[in-house]
């Protein structure tokens, strides 16, 4: 079976939830819809005052195993789903097909402006579906950019696999590795033994790293245990990111 990537991005207004709560509803579609979760990736691009975002400027990627032409219910689901006022995009491709000129413009999308026309220029050359699906359409720009960086593996955070948000507060490494988590532990003087458990501090969003699930964690003596490196940060003036 193929690996469908599914990128969406602007579907959100300043009062509706973010892009990646959306995307996690669409997994949990595809899901029961008879193809296989492979966990839900958030991705970053430039911040700039002269893009217009919600709030974050990041993209979505769903990724599943089973028939492109199945998942392409995304199309729909992501048109009537998107909140009111929003500018939603939807790019559905194989990872197989997505070519280093697509990857090469989600790298740009990270790092400098890039206009929707590009995207569309991208998207048609490559063969790939990306839809504009309302308003002003410019969320193909992160639709594509986030097929673009979930494909090329090194640059995203999981906000959603199988399993990961049932996590309960204190977990074994061993069954985090059994959700597909490969944990990278940074702490030189403390060594890993086989009874080390993780406290999670109730949020665990392993980084994309050669398209695996990598979660950096360090010694706490405090919870004896290890801790994830990268830890929630709440801040009340902006919009939740559904992280």
């Amino acid at each position: 079976m193929a690996t469908i990537l599914i990128g969406l991005d602007d579907t959100d207004n300043a009062t509706s939830r973010g892009t990646g709560h959306l995307a996690r509803r669409l997994s949990a579609e595809l899901a029961a819809r008879g193809l296989g979760p492979l966990g839900v990736t958030r991705h970053q691009f430039l911040v700039d005052p002269r893009i217009p975002y919600t709030s974050h400027n990041s993209g979505a990627c769903v990724a599943v195993e089973g028939d492109g032409a199945a998942a392409a219910v995304a199309f729909d689901f992501v048109a009537a789903s998107a909140a009111d006022g929003s500018d939603p995009g939807v790019c559905v491709a194989e990872a197989r097909a997505v070519g280093p000129e697509t990857i090469a413009f989600g790298r740009d999308a990270t790092r400098r402006i890039v206009e929707m026309d590009e995207a569309l220029e991208v998207a048609r050359t490559a063969g790939l579906d990306l839809r504009a699906l309302g308003g002003s359409g410019l969320g193909v720009i992160g639709a594509l950019g986030s097929v673009a960086l979930r494909a090329e593996g090194d640059e995203g955070r999981f906000i959603d696999l199988p399993g990961l948000r049932e996590l309960p507060p204190r977990v074994t490494l061993p069954a985090l590795a059994r959700l597909g988590i490969r944990v990278e532990q940074r702490s030189d003087d403390r060594p890993a033994r086989a009874d080390d458990a993780l406290e999670t501090l109730g949020w665990v969003r392993p980084r994309l790293v050669g398209g695996e699930a990598v979660l950096p964690v360090e010694w706490s003596d405090e919870h004896d245990a290890w801790v994830p490196v990268d830890r929630k940060r709440a801040d009340a003036s902006r919009k939740p990111a559904d992280g």
